[in-house]
């Protein structure tokens, strides 16, 4: 499954990336990351692990259809793929060592990032603050994840690069623009190697 999900991901971003909306653009997409909830359940994975792939893939689905409705629909659900990762982590959880730092370190990075979109959130502002919270409460239990190593670690680096990224591409920067069109390929590059490092994760700690 691991490879269907590499081949898709590697198509997507190939071909379909900045192609117009379609069947076949969506399917090659939610496979990505579908692919990957198969393989953590023939992998006997946590069941909480399992969902956020799957979550996740029904979101990028509600994405790939680029309109108003798929993307509050997709923020309703991949605000609750970050539950099921919250969940998949804190199961991980051995504690951070030093907690303050770390609290107060992602709360600056986090008022300097709405600090930097806020303004251009309007009638959006509920859902992403509960996303971009559920974010912060993912990435601190990343940081006390030592069970699934520096993986966990690394995924969340990436999977934040990601969002800050498409938070850009929707909230600052201009539609078509260059800056558009090459964030478009790094935000799939980062949320993608983000998903494999959670797969690798906790694959790697069952086989340990």
């Amino acid at each position: 499954m691991i490879a269907i999900s590499v081949l898709c991901a590697l198509a997507y971003l190939v071909k379909y990336r900045l192609s117009p909306p379609s069947r076949t653009r969506t399917l090659v997409k939610t496979t990505s990351a579908g692919a990957l909830a198969l393989g953590t359940i023939f992998g006997a994975g946590p069941v909480a692990l399992i969902f956020f792939f799957a979550t996740a893939a029904v979101a990028d689905a509600f994405l790939a259809r680029e309109d108003e409705y798929g993307f509050f629909a997709a923020m309703a659900t991949a605000l609750l793929s970050q539950i099921f990762l919250c969940l998949s982590l804190f199961s991980a959880w051995t504690g951070v060592d030093a907690p303050l730092i770390a609290v107060l370190g992602l709360s600056g990075i986090w008022i300097g990032y709405f600090m930097l979109i806020w303004s251009a959130l309007d009638r959006m502002r509920l859902i992403i603050v509960c996303y971009s919270v559920g974010t912060l409460v993912a990435t601190y239990l990343a940081l006390g994840s030592t069970t699934y190593g520096q993986f966990a670690v690394v995924g969340m680096l990436f999977y934040v690069l990601s969002q800050i990224f498409m938070s850009l591409e929707f909230f600052v920067l201009q539609p078509y623009s260059l800056e558009v069109k090459l964030g478009r390929h790094a935000i799939w590059l980062f949320y993608y190697t983000s998903l494999l490092l959670f797969f690798a994760a906790f694959h790697c700690s069952y086989v340990a």
